[in-house]
């Protein structure tokens, strides 16, 4: 085996662990202020509750509980973060580590607009969302945006940078 394609293909995998890492511990500090109120750590529970403040607005009402309490983060926020996990776990199954092409932006836009018009419907009052359609379109993104995320990430220790593969807004967006 050549050792520069072994080696990079040990950088890829040992980034896309440390990224799998990074996005179950984030996932993790959700799900702890519950833990941490039921085992009567009240005080580090409202400090981790305080610090996701500035990610989610934690609206109870539109947030999955655990123990009895409200995750740190709302349903849609989960759905993003969890969907990235899911995202990053699938990511092998239908593409090399070692590809850093990043999928064309059009799938991106397909990912988040379901989630853009959830919120968006909602928010002017054409209709009013769902834990569901939160959860769900949160998801969705999530696991999109692990698609583009993780070549850049496994780009970063590669002798090599990440290549669009859509060259030109005009080739991919015009009619």
């Amino acid at each position: 085996m050549n050792p520069i394609i072994h080696s990079e293909n040990r950088k890829a995998v040992l980034m896309y662990a440390l990224l799998m890492l990074i996005a179950l511990v984030w996932l993790a500090l959700i799900f702890l202020p519950p833990w941490l109120i039921a085992n009567e750590h009240r005080f580090s529970a409202m400090s981790l509750y305080r610090a996701m403040s500035g990610f989610c607005h934690q609206m109870p009402e539109r947030s999955f509980h655990w123990l009895g309490f409200p995750l740190a983060v709302c349903s849609r926020c989960t759905g993003v973060y969890a969907g990235f996990v899911a995202g990053l776990a699938l990511y092998p199954f239908f593409r090399n580590l070692t590809n850093l092409e990043i999928p064309r932006r059009f799938w991106l836009v397909v990912a988040v607009l379901p989630m853009l018009a959830d919120f968006g419907g909602d928010f002017i009052g054409l209709f009013s969302n769902t834990f569901f359609s939160r959860t769900a379109t949160g998801l969705l993104s999530g696991a999109a945006i692990a698609f583009f995320l993780l070549p850049a990430w496994v780009a970063i220790a590669s002798s090599t940078s990440p290549e669009p593969m859509d060259h030109s807004f005009k080739e991919n967006y015009s009619a």
